[in-house]
C-alpha cells in the first residue's frame, strides 16, 4: 500500500528506557496524582481506579536489578500511514508504545508531535501536559476495560471526563460505525457485561476512535479475537485512518500474515533495540 504523503505527526530521537520495576512504580505514583487533579464523577473515578490498581497488580513484574528496555531507539511516524512493529515477548514493544503514550516516564530522549497548523513546529512531551498529551496520543490495548452498564453508557464514559467535556458525543457517528460491523443501532442498548470478548474490543475501539487522536498506538488489539472480529476490527481501523490526513498508526503484532500488506513500514525490536526499516 503506497501512499504519497510524508509529514511527520510524531517523532522521537535516542529514547532509552532503564528498570521496569521503577518505571512501574513511578508510572503508577503518577497516574495517582494526575487522577486526583482531574475533576470528574465520584462514580466514574472510583470505577476507573479500582481498575487501574487491579491492572497494576497483575502487570507488575519484580526485578533485583535496573536494566535497558530501550536503547537509544529513534523514529518518525508520517501521516495516514501504518507503522508494523515486530518483535519477541518481551523485546521492549509495549514500553516503547506506553512512552510514547505518555504513560511511561523515559530516562532519556525527545518525542515531539507535530503541530495541528504547521508542519515546522512541534509540542515536546516534556513541556506538553499529560491530559494535552494524551489527547492526541492514544494507546488501544489488547485487552479491554469496560464499565458496568450499556454499550451506550461504556461510549458516552469519556465525555465525563475533565479532557473531553468540550466535546460532543455523536450517536449518528456510532450508528454507522456499527453497521460496518454489521450490527444494528439496538446494539448500543446491550448490557456490557454480556458482549464477547470480540465484541468487548470492538467497543473499546470505538470509544477511543471517536476522541480523533492524532497518533493511534496499538498494542496487539486483535490476538485473542477470532477471526471474523478481527478482519472487522482491521478494516475498522483501516477505514478510520484513512478518513483524516493527520492520522497515523503504530501497530505491534505477532500477526504478519494479515497485517503486514497493509503496512507502508516495518519496525523491528530486539532486546530494546529498534531498527527502523522504510
Amino acid at each position: 500500500m503506497n501512499i504519497d504523503t510524508d509529514r511527520v505527526l510524531l517523532e522521537f530521537d535516542n529514547l532509552w528506557v532503564h528498570s521496569q520495576r521503577t518505571i512501574r512504580t513511578h508510572s503508577v505514583k503518577n497516574s495517582k496524582e494526575a487522577s486526583n487533579k482531574i475533576s470528574m464523577p465520584s462514580s466514574i473515578y472510583q470505577k476507573w481506579t479500582s481498575k487501574l490498581t487491579a491492572d497494576a497488580s497483575l502487570n507488575k513484574e519484580l526485578s533485583t536489578h535496573d536494566r535497558t528496555l530501550i536503547s537509544g531507539a529513534s523514529g518518525m511516524l508520517l501521516s495516514r500511514q501504518v507503522t508494523v512493529l515486530t518483535g519477541a515477548s518481551s523485546s521492549g514493544k509495549s514500553v516503547l508504545l506506553r512512552v510514547l503514550a505518555g504513560l511511561l516516564p523515559m530516562s532519556s530522549g525527545t518525542v515531539r508531535l507535530s503541530n495541528d497548523t504547521s508542519s515546522d513546529v512541534y509540542h515536546d512531551i516534556h513541556e506538553t501536559s499529560p491530559i494535552r498529551w494524551r489527547k492526541q496520543v492514544a494507546l488501544l490495548a489488547q485487552h479491554p476495560q469496560l464499565l458496568d452498564g450499556s454499550v451506550l453508557e461504556n461510549l458516552q464514559m469519556p465525555y465525563q471526563l475533565h479532557a473531553h467535556q468540550s466535546q460532543t458525543f455523536d450517536t449518528d457517528w456510532h450508528v454507522a460505525q456499527l453497521e460496518h460491523l454489521d450490527r444494528s443501532a439496538d446494539f448500543l442498548q446491550q448490557d456490557a457485561k454480556h458482549l464477547s470478548g470480540g465484541e468487548r474490543q470492538l467497543i473499546n475501539t470505538l470509544r477511543l476512535l471517536q476522541l480523533s487522536p492524532k497518533v493511534l498506538l496499538l498494542d496487539e488489539p486483535t490476538a485473542a479475537l477470532d477471526m471474523d472480529t478481527s478482519a472487522q476490527l482491521v478494516n475498522l481501523l483501516i477505514n478510520w485512518l484513512h478518513t483524516d490526513a493527520q492520522r497515523t498508526l503504530l501497530w505491534i503484532t505477532h500477526d504478519t500474515k494479515d497485517i503486514m500488506p497493509l503496512a507502508n513500514r516495518h519496525w523491528h525490536m530486539q532486546a530494546g533495540v529498534l531498527t527502523v526499516d522504510s
